[in-house]
Parts: C-alpha cells; sequence; structure tokens
C-alpha cells in the first residue's frame, strides 16, 4: 500500500500547470499524469525501491501529453502506447523516443531549454548519461549496479515494455 502512495504522491507532485492561462494543456498534463499512474499501479513492484520503473511514471505522462496517440490520453490503448515507446523496434530509421517527445513538446508551443518544470522534467529524463561501473572513489560497482548508459526515458521505456508485455498482453516478452 505504501507503494501505491508514492506512485500516487509522485503523480501528485509532477501535476503543475505546464501553461500559464492555458487551461486545455494544464489539462491534457494532469489527464497524462493519471493515465500513467493508472496504468503503472497493478505493475509497481513492491519489493524493490530503486530502478529504472522510477522513470515511467513521467515517460509515459510525457509521451501522452506531447505526441498525439488519440483524442484523450485515458482512452489511449496499452498497445498504442506500447508502440509509441519503442519506435525503433518496428523501424531502424525511425526517431528515438527523446526526439518523438521533444518534437512534439515543441509542436505544443513548449521551449525545451527554458527554465519551466515540465521542461526540466523532460530535459532530465532525455539527458544522454555515460555508461557507469565505478564509483567516483573508484571501486567497482556490483554488476546489478552497473549502468549501460543512454537516457532515464530509454531505460524506463524498456522496462514499461517488458512489464506491460507481461501484465496486460497477457505473453512473456522473453
Amino acid at each position: 500500500m505504501a507503494d501505491m502512495r508514492n506512485l500516487w504522491w509522485a503523480a501528485g507532485r509532477m501535476a503543475f500547470s505546464v501553461a500559464e492561462n492555458d487551461s486545455w494543456r494544464n489539462q491534457r498534463w494532469t489527464d497524462s499524469l493519471r493515465r500513467s499512474a493508472t496504468l503503472l499501479e497493478p505493475v509497481w513492484p513492491k519489493t524493490y525501491s530503486g530502478g529504472p520503473f522510477n522513470y515511467a511514471l513521467p515517460t509515459i505522462a510525457l509521451l501522452l501529453y506531447a505526441v498525439p496517440l488519440g483524442d484523450e490520453p485515458e482512452y489511449v490503448p496499452v498497445e498504442d502506447i506500447m508502440t509509441a515507446l519503442t519506435p525503433r523496434r518496428a523501424d531502424r530509421e525511425a526517431p528515438s523516443l527523446e526526439d518523438t517527445i521533444r518534437e512534439g513538446l515543441t509542436k505544443r508551443h513548449h521551449d525545451v531549454d527554458d527554465d519551466s518544470e515540465l521542461s526540466s522534467l523532460f530535459r532530465y529524463v532525455a539527458e544522454y548519461r555515460p555508461p557507469l561501473a565505478y564509483t567516483s572513489t573508484g571501486f567497482e560497482l556490483t554488476s546489478a549496479d552497473h549502468w549501460p548508459g543512454g537516457t532515464l526515458m530509454g531505460a524506463a521505456a524498456e522496462w514499461i515494455d517488458h512489464t506491460f508485455t507481461y501484465h496486460y498482453m497477457g505473453r512473456n516478452s522473453a
């Protein structure tokens, strides 16, 4: 139960206004967060507190907000979300998830380089992080703690794809 409260608390913290005097964009952002948290609630890990799942909430919410997958975020099928989260699986020439969301935010008149909360959130999860195998003091991390490099959004999308495939699609993704 505490894990669910943490998920919804995080969603509530992210439910800030995305645009001054624009109730449509603010409502869409709130609806996107609600849909993201609703989809994640049944699969939210209860046995550990760290990992790529921590960035699944903003990844799905940013996707639903920025990319036109349907009329309203609450009605977008899970299959469409999964397809949009892994655009390069079907087409190696497709733009990355980060580029797709960046383009969608720009179309919604967001400056992804400004200091707004939405832009800061996007930059945080879309920033490339190099591989990590050692601590800052030179000690080697355990293999479970190695970071292969990439973006938090990309790592979250992989976790979402695996988890949603198993839970929502009813098949093993192995």
